[in-house]
């Protein structure tokens, strides 16, 4: 992963607010709240929660966040909080996105909880995108999408299971047009990372399913299940009935690949550093262990679905896994506008005719 710490020094002479509509969290009290939950009781519909880098506790006392605008969450990154990243660890559910909802974004945490659903979405229109997110909560399931969700979107997450027995990553139950994309999921078993069932027009695509005793179950023939890869767990595309559309995903070092499709490719992906000996869990991507770029040398290079509309970024044919198609995930989850952790003025005061220096550390994505 790559961090990046930017340092600056200002002269400035301004009025009026720097961040318009956008409310800041800081544990520290350099913001407008110190609780996550305080600012969205605050925020009006449309609003921006920036939440500063930190570990937030949610007691079961405190109850979930209830969202019923569209609001955008901003955390600094999913990176641990000494290098940055905003940290929720909740002891029951974390954000309830309500019907009224829509157009909502969640960007930029990483999330532990203890409650079922972690994230529970009934709203349409929204994106989920680039947070680390683990559950311990005994038969749970991390995010729940409520029936009739519509034009949402899970892109570029890490997605886990700290025990897995008996829990699910994402429940997705007659949704329409959801879209799951360019993310990893890791440690499930039972009903798997991914569950859909009765849905419309589910797009799972480009996905990494690694390390998991059971990675996709499904009860549903609304589903298209394209170029994934599949490696290194137990059973992998497990059928409970429906016939969704499988085809040109990789499979490679499995117990049982399960309902392989299409053009299935049954080779080692020649990861740049993942290999059929390591096992993804919750202290890997901190510990910096594996690459799951494709070498050269890769079978899953060029070998997704022909189709124009899953072509890659440079315009070639789809590239299997996290980094094909149109989103390749990130590294940190960081913002991709500036967001500072640190700030120092000199002087204290000034008059109106003089200057002042700021100097601040901070973070910015890629």
């Amino acid at each position: 992963m790559r961090r990046f710490i930017f340092i600056f020094t200002l002269i400035i002479g301004f009025s009026g607010a720097l961040l318009a509509d956008t409310i800041v969290v800081d544990l520290a009290g350099g913001g407008d709240y110190t609780t996550i939950h305080g600012a969205v009781a605050a925020a009006a519909d449309g609003d921006t929660i920036l939440v500063m880098s930190g570990t937030y506790i949610i007691s079961s006392a405190d109850g979930g966040i209830v969202i019923n605008d569209e609001l955008h969450m901003l955390g600094s990154g999913y990176d641990l909080p000494e290098n940055g990243g905003t940290y929720i660890q909740s002891a029951t559910s974390v954000f309830d996105f309500q019907a009224g909802a829509d157009g909502s974004t969640m960007r930029g945490f990483r999330i532990f909880g203890y409650g079922a659903p972690m994230i529970n979405i009934a709203a349409d229109d929204m994106i989920i995108e680039e947070n680390y997110l683990t559950n311990s909560y005994d038969q749970g399931w991390l995010i729940n999408f409520v029936a009739g969700a519509s034009a949402d979107t899970v892109r570029n997450n890490i997605i886990g299971s700290v025990s897995p027995t008996y829990r699910v990553g994402l429940s997705i139950n007659q949704t329409v047009d959801l879209t799951v994309c360019n993310n990893i999921f890791f440690g499930f078993s039972w009903l798997g990372g991914l569950y859909p069932q009765s849905t419309t027009n589910t797009l799972i695509v480009n996905n990494l399913f690694v390390s998991n005793a059971q990675s996709l179950y499904y009860n549903d023939s609304g589903s298209t299940i394209v170029n994934n890869i599949f490696m290194n767990g137990g059973t992998q595309i497990t059928a409970q009935g429906g016939s969704p559309s499988i085809s040109y995903n990789c499979f490679f070092n499995n117990t049982s690949n399960g309902s392989t499709g299409i053009a299935p490719i049954l080779e080692n992906p020649d990861f740049v550093d993942y290999t059929p000996n390591d096992v993804y869990d919750t202290d890997s991507y901190d510990q910096d262990n594996y690459n799951f770029h494709l070498q050269t040398v890769s079978p899953c290079i060029n070998r997704g679905n022909p189709l124009f509309d899953y072509f890659d970024l440079d315009g070639s044919r789809n590239d299997l896994g996290v980094y094909g198609w149109k989103f390749p995930i990130g590294t940190t989850g960081a913002p991709t506008i500036p967001v500072v952790n640190s700030i120092s003025v000199s002087p204290a005061t000034v008059s109106p005719s003089g200057t002042i220096t700021i100097n601040a550390t901070g973070r910015i994505g890629e």
